[in-house]
């Protein structure tokens, strides 16, 4: 599974997709998780599948963090997914979207730093209507964490869903933590991707295991701006790999005149090039 440490190299904006197979270390990342967003003065929310509520709070005390202040004080909240994702006996996406947008919007209310949120993902697993919609759901949480005030760890038990399954869920994450991740070298999410206005900004890599993570956001950030009147820009400068798919896919935003790349470094220009774009957009090598 990946190390528990990785959980410590997440920052607002990002969205990973965070494999595991051992309930205690598990257990310790999000000790970890936990307590990095209570010194940091962020909300933290944990929606447990793998624990009971009670006993993760206990466990946190075990690990010397003080699960009963925080909770009173409202930094820390512990439920159920069944409590949450399923209340009503289905998962219905449009709900839990539409409650990830007013969660943040509370958390900043109260003047926390930022917002991060755990969630067990073991109950995507049983059989319950709407879970059909998982993939598409995971895809559609980028347009609200890529604002850059909360950041998501979903928590996928390797041993509850197949290796395609597991592959589908992850391309719909900017970045996954599978086995081995952060064992033998610092890791960091693949793919980062903040959006604020027009503006998509890219870092990292970009290939089939975010897929489709990246096409929604570019998609959104195009939309966006075409009901304004303008066209997008995607900031592509600190971007360090990106497939053939992916060049495609930003390739089609700029033929279509719906977005201009900003940045855009003399090895993305030459694999633009080979897909019929020479003028990649603004700031780019030529």
């Amino acid at each position: 599974m990946a190390h528990p440490s990785t959980v410590d190299r997440l920052a607002a904006g990002d969205h990973v997709c965070w494999t595991f197979d051992d309930h205690e270390r598990h257990l310790e990342a999000l000790v970890r998780f936990v307590r990095g967003g209570l010194e940091r003065g962020e909300q933290v929310l944990y929606f447990t599948d793998t624990f009971l509520p009670e006993a993760f709070l206990v466990a946190l005390g075990g690990y010397g963090v003080d699960a009963a202040a925080a909770q009173d004080g409202g930094r820390l909240r512990v439920t159920s997914a069944d409590d949450s994702y399923l209340a009503g006996g289905f998962f219905e996406p449009e709900r839990a979207l539409e409650g990830w947008v007013k969660a943040i919007q509370d958390a900043r209310g109260e003047g926390y730093a930022g917002l991060r949120v755990a969630v067990d993902m073991g109950w995507t697993a049983r059989l319950a209507p709407g879970l059909d919609r998982l993939v598409s759901y995971e895809r559609e949480v980028n347009r609200i964490f890529s604002e850059g005030y909360a950041m998501a760890l979903c928590c996928y038990d390797r041993r509850l869903f197949t290796a395609a399954e597991l592959e589908r869920l992850g391309a719909a994450h900017p970045g996954t933590a599978r086995g081995g991740a952060g064992t033998d070298e610092e890791w960091t999410p693949l793919l980062r991707m903040r959006r604020e206005g027009g503006v998509l900004t890219l870092s990292g890599e970009a290939d089939a295991t975010n897929q489709d993570a990246l096409r929604v956001m570019v998609e959104d950030v195009v939309e966006s701006a075409r009901d304004a009147g303008g066209h997008a820009v995607i900031d592509v400068s600190a971007l360090t790999f990106a497939d053939l798919a992916a060049v495609r896919l930003l390739a089609g935003a700029v033929t279509a005149g719906s977005a201009r790349l900003r940045g855009a470094g003399p090895w993305l220009t030459d694999v633009l090039a080979l897909v019929g774009v020479h003028d990649p957009g603004e700031g780019s090598a030529r």
